[in-house]
């Protein structure tokens, strides 16, 4: 996160923190225009970045990174949650900017890329070209196995009926340069034989065949209140950002009638415009207005507790006692996060009575 050192830290960079706190992705500050700000200035912005590390809901060490030893102490443990290094650098002088160089260059991988290149290929856009004389480009991230031009793959959810559709791979690029191919873990740019621009999004992925992969309208979540004003009921919207996916859902159940600040429970999402492919274990936030809330993502309609639920009348609890309050909402300085907030239980079956929506599903119309 960048914080100006004659700036202080602004709110976008606690909410920046909030959500990296939510999502449980490591973080590390780099102040910059130390050459411009008065030495007491600069003092009093470390001093509150400090301050707010060191909250309940935080609780991270500052660690100012000022030597190679240093460097190398912050990318050791980067990845045990507790330490934040803090760089002072000048992007007019270069001060401090060779640290930050070797503090990357030393990053260990979060991810066991390695053992998921055995998996099957998936393959998530995040950007949609058209290039003269080439085609369709799409950009994104390889998160399985190994992709090359002869790979079979599907391409969806279409856009108009979310279904898959077979795509072939013409050639890839990795670092704008060709490559035979691409494995996990990787971003690349694959350009697309007979595949329209127009029938490209962001969100959409290319994924093995064998996986038999389905757009999904509705999905149970395991979440976490991190702040909102009143309460939260069935018929709730806000925005879902998982991942790539940016799209306003509504919610269709609870295991709790109602839900407040710091509560957690077991939700029914459905998405009001399109259905989109969503994956048991993912990470995303939820957002409207000033509310924010995080979770996991625990089923879908096709499998988990969807595909399991009995029409009764009431919807039946969380496991692993989420009707439980979680800990204190309020932290980075108001930025309303909580360390490891996310609802990690396991949702159980949730109610479907009375609920025509549910039925009319399949032939409902995308874009509805």
């Amino acid at each position: 996160l960048i914080v100006g050192a004659n700036m202080g830290v602004v709110g976008m960079c606690k909410e920046h923190l909030g959500v990296a706190l939510a999502l449980k992705v490591p973080v590390f500050f780099v102040v910059t225009k130390v050459d411009i700000c008065p030495e007491h200035v600069l003092k009093n912005t470390v001093q509150s970045l400090a301050s707010i590390l060191k909250k309940p809901g935080v609780r991270k060490k500052p660690y100012l990174v000022r030597g190679r030893d240093e460097v190398l102490t912050a990318a050791r443990n980067i990845t045990s949650d507790s330490l934040a290094p803090i760089f002072l650098t000048s992007a007019v002088t270069g001060k401090g900017l060779d640290l930050v160089r070797l503090f990357y260059s030393l990053l260990p991988q979060r991810h066991r890329w390695v053992e998921a290149q055995s998996q099957a290929a998936e393959f998530v856009i995040d950007e949609t070209f058209g290039v003269p004389g080439v085609g369709t480009v799409v950009a994104g991230t390889v998160k399985g196995g190994v992709i090359s031009p002869s790979t079979p793959l599907l391409l969806g959810p279409d856009i108009g009926d979310g279904s898959f559709k077979p795509a072939s791979i013409k050639s890839i690029h990795y670092k704008r340069l060709p490559v035979g191919q691409v494995v996990a873990g990787q971003t690349a740019a694959l350009a697309l034989k007979k595949i329209k621009r127009q029938q490209v999004r962001k969100g959409m992925v290319l994924v093995d065949e064998h996986l038999k992969p389905a757009a999904s309208w509705e999905f149970d979540a395991d979440i976490a209140i991190l702040t909102h004003s009143t309460t939260i009921q069935p018929r709730y919207q806000a925005v879902i950002h998982c991942e790539i996916i940016r799209q306003a859902a509504r919610v269709v159940a609870m295991s709790q009638e109602r839900l407040r600040s710091g509560d957690r429970a077991c939700v029914r999402f459905r998405f009001l415009q399109r259905p989109e492919y969503i994956t048991a274990g993912t990470r995303f936030v939820f957002r409207e207005g000033r509310t924010k809330g995080i979770g996991v993502v625990v089923g879908t309609e096709h499998d988990g507790p969807l595909a399991a639920a009995e029409p009764t009348e009431a919807v039946s609890a969380t496991a692993n006692g989420a009707a439980a309050s979680t800990s204190a909402a309020a932290a980075a300085a108001g930025a309303g996060a909580v360390k490891g907030g996310s609802a990690n239980g396991t949702c159980a079956a949730t109610a479907t009575a009375g609920r025509p929506d549910v039925a009319q599903r399949k032939d409902q119309p995308v874009g509805r």
